[in-house]
């Protein structure tokens, strides 16, 4: 399934991705509910900083930069093989679906790959429910 990315650089953008996620609630985790303008919602999931993504670290971060020279790093086809692991994550894709997610991720081009995987707050948990979903958990 994974040509170009190995399950160990998927594995080690998670845990990058798990620190930066954790500096970022840190910076969070004082600010009640009301104050971040967003209504509590009567069903399924309450987190209302899911929007803000990485935005309240600030660019320099060391967490954050260690996220972004990981994920550029990787060749643009593993990338790519990553977005597709992070979309299978959140139920966009099954494993039967590989090929046609691929050709998908192919048409938005690289940098919008690039900026949607370093956006995503929740990148451990995607990417590694993907690995999971196509035999490679841990």
């Amino acid at each position: 399934m994974l040509k170009q990315l190995t399950a160990d650089q998927a594995h080690h953008i998670a845990a990058l991705a798990k620190a930066a996620r954790d500096a970022r609630d840190a910076v969070l985790d004082n600010v009640p509910d009301e104050d971040l303008g967003v209504p509590p919602v009567a069903r399924g999931e309450h987190n209302p900083t899911a929007s803000f993504g990485f935005d309240p670290l600030p660019a320099d971060d060391p967490t954050r930069v260690a996220l972004r020279r990981a994920v550029s790093a990787l060749s643009p086809d593993a990338r790519s093989e990553l977005h597709v692991l992070m979309r299978m994550g959140q139920g966009d894709f099954a494993i039967l679906d590989w090929d046609r997610a691929l050709s998908e991720t192919s048409l938005l081009g690289d940098e919008t790959i690039t900026g949607a995987i370093l956006e995503e707050p929740d990148l451990h948990d995607r990417i590694t429910k993907g690995l999971y979903e196509i035999g490679y958990s841990s």
